[in-house]
């Protein structure tokens, strides 16, 4: 595997202080045309198996899908429930993209897909509900 970026994507920066930390451990990179986020994926990643961490892979898909919709909706959103299906290892060296799908938004929650995949073939599926975060009502005193 080489440890080439496909053309489009650019390094992304993300705002959250936890994903900062995720980007420690490697450089995520995002496409402007979709939004899709991506990563090579390094040791550092890995479990005692030697495949990446199942905890890696569902942060990284929580990540996406928060990201892809709050850009997409242009709402603040937190994750209320999340299901992850582990189908596949993905292994170090392997680039692994985050392709997110909104199934519904309604009001007060936002359903959506994300399919972690490697060369087209599908690592993980994880199915999540989002709740839209109102605005912080003023206080009195101004």
């Amino acid at each position: 595997m080489t440890d080439s970026i496909p053309e489009g994507f650019e390094r992304w920066l993300p705002s959250s202080p936890f994903m900062t930390h995720l980007a420690e451990l490697g450089t995520l990179y995002r496409r402007d045309a979709d939004g899709m986020l991506a990563l090579r994926v390094g040791h550092a990643h890995s479990n005692m198996h030697g495949m990446a961490h199942g905890g890696f892979l569902a942060t990284l898909a929580d990540s996406a899908l928060g990201h892809t919709i709050a850009h997409e909706g242009q709402a603040s959103v937190v994750t209320v429930q999340m299901s992850v299906e582990y189908l596949n290892a993905v292994q170090p060296g392997d680039w692994l993209e985050a392709h997110v799908q909104i199934d519904k938004r309604g009001k007060r929650l936002i359903y959506a897909t994300c399919h972690l995949k490697v060369d087209g073939r599908l690592m993980l599926k994880a199915n999540a509900v989002f709740a839209v975060r109102q605005a912080a009502a003023p206080t009195s005193d101004g």
